[in-house]
């Protein structure tokens, strides 16, 4: 009879300490993602806080800024060991007593807003309710996972910027995530677009990735190359005289081919918001002294934070709305064909034979974003 009253308890620590961890992407010091991550797992809360939510993990993307924190490049850093990723699309599956009482439901499909900080490349988390945001169900998954970073900074650039109607945007880096949510929010509110984009490595691969920016809504398509005399053709040059915004990925020759095409004394503003060259932003003089150009940068964590403080977050939550209904109403759209799916167990491995090709300089052009499927 004592064995029959054991078993049960035993039984139940067993299944207690199963639920208690999860898989999880980590790194234990800084460097080269590929060298330093590792697959383990990881302990989570015995019991789910009074104001926690217990979230499993749909999808999670890796995108630059993602790398970047692991290599210790970027100005934010975790704590280590610490878990990759930031961004993801969640399913809530179990609700502490008063997250439940302030409105948090099993079946939620959360994304996380600025508070969140425990890594998204895992399996399950457990954290206070108020780290996430609840989205619409009907939002795709790949699209939901990336909806936090990429289109809500394409979406700030147009509108802190107040870009309107019959304006024309110059967009570098057209094919990342922000130049493609760039080109399609533009198209939806009527501005003109020139998109910038590196060659690939021929003729026929360079047309198809060009016709794919201009389905994507850009008016016109130029190479992105270095040393290139510019010649425009007249659809080109007629919308250059209304370029009053420039929204620069790249720095380097492509930020100073940008400047020749904004409009002088037109109030025109340069607004660089990643340096995807590694190259430094020299500007000629001439664009301030005869063209009278305002440089700014834009981060959207700033953005983020200084909404937390002003608003509580309510920019944010109706950011997300807007962005959910852009993607609803086929706006802004990712087809799934432009990702790479990856297992959780397998991100390692992807992301040190991404590195290893990157040694030679054209082999990322064009490279699929990574999707992790948790």
């Amino acid at each position: 009879r004592a064995m029959r009253r054991r078993a049960p308890r035993a039984i139940r620590d067993v299944i207690a300490r199963r639920r208690a961890h999860t898989e999880a992407c980590v790194y234990a010091e800084r460097g080269a993602p590929g060298e330093v991550l590792r697959v383990a797992s990881i302990p989570l809360p015995d019991e789910l806080g009074e104001d926690d939510v217990r979230v499993r993990v749909l999808a999670a993307p890796v995108n630059p800024s993602d790398v970047n924190m692991i290599e210790g490049k970027y100005p934010v850093a975790r704590e280590l060991p610490a878990c990759g990723g930031n961004e993801m699309v969640g399913e809530v599956t179990a609700c502490g007593t008063r997250a439940l009482a302030r409105g948090a439901r099993t079946g939620d499909r959360v994304v996380p807003n600025r508070s969140y900080a425990l890594g998204t490349w895992r399996r399950e988390v457990v954290a206070n309710a108020n780290a996430f945001d609840v989205i619409d169900r009907d939002v795709p998954v790949h699209e939901a996972a990336m909806m936090t970073v990429n289109p809500c900074t394409a979406l700030r650039l147009l509108v802190d910027n107040d870009a309107r109607e019959g304006d024309t945007i110059v967009v570098n880096a057209a094919t990342s995530g922000v130049g493609r949510a760039l080109l399609q929010l533009a198209r939806a509110r009527g501005i003109r677009t020139i998109a910038m984009c590196r060659p690939r490595s021929s003729e026929t691969a360079t047309e198809e990735v060009f016709e794919s920016l201009r389905a994507d809504g850009a008016d016109v398509v130029i190479p992105d190359v270095e040393g290139k005399f510019l010649r425009l053709d007249a659809k080109t040059r007629e919308l250059a005289t209304r370029a009053r915004f420039g929204f620069n990925a790249v720095s380097g020759y492509s930020a100073q081919t940008m400047l020749r095409l904004l409009q002088p004394n037109a109030s025109s503003v340069m607004v660089t918001y990643g340096g995807m060259s590694k190259q430094p932003l020299v500007v000629p003089t001439g664009a301030f002294i005869f063209k009278d150009i305002t440089l700014k940068g834009f981060w959207l964590t700033r953005w983020l934070e200084h909404d937390e403080n002003t608003t509580q977050g309510a920019g944010r939550r109706d950011m997300l709305a807007q962005i959910s209904r852009e993607i609803r109403d086929g706006a802004l759209r990712t087809p799934s064909s432009r990702l790479r799916d990856v297992p959780l167990r397998g991100l390692p491995e992807a992301l040190r034979l991404d590195a290893a090709a990157d040694l030679d300089p054209s082999a990322s052009i064009g490279r699929l974003k990574i999707l992790v499927r948790c």
